[in-house]
This record gives C-alpha cells, structure tokens and sequence, in this order.
C-alpha cells in the first residue's frame, strides 16, 4: 500500500482538521408515490420524502433512467415543496422539504436518482464528523499528495496499526491482539506501550536501511519523512472510561521537528 496519498483526517503538525466535506449527497435513489404519482419517496425508506434535509435549492439535481431532468421540464419539471409532517429533526431550525412532480407521472419502477447537499449532522459522505478521511482531490483534478512531517505520520499510525502483514510478518505491531483483554490481568499499559516502541523501533531501522539504499542510486530519502529519535510513548487509562486507552506518541524528524502520534483502544476492565 502506498502512502503518498492523503488520507489523513488531522493534520500532524497543527492538529487541526483537514479535508472538509461539502456534505453533498450524491445519487440518492427515489420512488414515485403510487397513490398521487407525484410526490418523491426515499427509496431507502419510503415513509421519508427527503432522507435529510436540502440545503440550498440551486444544489438540488434529479436524474431519470440515467438521464438529467431540469425542473421546466415540460413532462417531468418538478418543484421543492415544504414538508410540514416531517418532524425528526436534529436542529429545531431543519426544514424538510419534499420533491413533487409537477405533473403526475405514471412510471414503472423507474430509476429516480437525486443529489443534493445537506447540513453535517445528516451527512452520510462524512457520517456527521465534518471531515473525510477518503482521498483529497486537487485543483487540478489529481489526488493530494502528502509530503514531509504528514507522510511520516501516516506511515507511522499505519506501521503501529498493522497487525498482519503475509510479506513481511515480523514488521508488524500485536496491538490489535490486545483489543478486549481485561487490564491489569492480561494485559497493563506498559505492554501496549512497549509494542509501540519497538513498531516505532522497527520502523526506524527500515527506514535507515533504505536511506542507505536510495543514496547510492541518488535518490536520497527527505529528512523530513524520516525518524531520527522516538522521544516518548505513553499508554494511559482514560480519565472518563477505564475501558479506553489513550495512546500518544512523540517522534522527531532529522530536521529537528517534533510529529505527534495519538489513538484510542478497548480493553476490559
């Protein structure tokens, strides 16, 4: 698996989100009443008109069969209508809204597909988080690259998160083997923190290896993207749930910058 695309949810170096979601929902399936044969039903759920609610009417699209339908269309035109029965709400500001076919429209089965962008807390793109961990796509239409401090974090979490690996099955960290053992008895926090450490240990040793490697052939690795000394791993019982663990690591680069690492897991009391 390569690394180089960003998939990253937070960005290492000042913690703050990236890869915001424009909460469009894209594609949604729907079915027309069989009693008015105009009102839109969500296919998912058919007691819905609208699965969530629209936020923006210009944003609203329907296709038909594959096939746009605008809403002047002299056959199939449509309006957004006020759905006043449509009352589970997350906000008391969401208004629903419903689509009706301007004319009542006799289909069999049809294939009604809609997009449209919606508020966070119904998103299913980001489900509700407001970020995407999905590949980030650039102006120029590529996917987003990660570089330098970014790319070190990913591959590190990747490295520490791996628990099988069929090719190389000595490069892997046990920590998900330890999902579910009671604390205290099959398992402390210094074992979790220890197999950390020698992941990262692992992952060092690589590392060098390959730099020696690439700057025969001229291809030097960037300072940046690698590991020169592993400051500190810790593994600590969270304050508000004894059956999680927070695990936070702290590497440096050989450019003297600090990257942080940081997760959850489960265990049992």
């Amino acid at each position: 698996m390569s690394f180089d695309y960003n998939v990253l949810v937070i960005n290492p170096s000042d913690q703050k989100p990236i890869g915001a979601c424009d909460h469009e929902q894209s594609f949604e399936r729907y079915v027309c009443d069989f009693n008015d044969f105009r009102t839109l039903h969500y296919a998912g759920n058919t007691v819905l008109n609208m699965r969530a609610p629209i936020n923006g009417s210009d944003a609203v699209r329907m296709w038909i069969r594959g096939e746009e339908v605008k809403q002047d269309d002299p056959v199939y035109g449509w309006s957004l209508v006020r759905d006043s029965n449509r009352l589970d709400a997350v906000n008391s500001t969401d208004q629903f809204y419903k689509i009706v076919f301007n004319k009542p429209v006799r289909l069999v089965v049809p294939l009604i597909e809609v997009s449209y962008l919606t508020q966070q807390g119904y998103c299913i793109k980001c489900s509700a988080m407001g970020v995407l961990n999905d590949f980030k796509v650039a102006a120029s239409g590529s996917f987003m690259k990660v570089t330098q401090q970014a790319k070190l974090a990913q591959k590190g979490l990747k490295w520490i998160l791996t628990s099988r690996c069929a090719f190389y099955p000595t490069f892997v960290c046990p920590l998900k083997s330890f999902v579910g053992k009671k604390l205290g008895i099959q398992l402390t926090d210094t074992d979790i923190a220890n197999a950390v450490t020698t992941a990262l240990t692992q992952m060092q040793a690589v590392q060098q290896a390959q730099a020696s490697v690439q700057t025969s052939f001229g291809g030097n690795m960037d300072p940046l993207e690698m590991i020169k000394d592993i400051q500190y791993v810790t593994a600590q019982v969270a304050t508000d749930d004894p059956t999680t663990i927070q695990v936070a690591a702290l590497i440096t680069t050989f450019n003297g910058t600090s990257v942080p690492l940081s997760f959850q897991m489960m265990v049992n009391t």
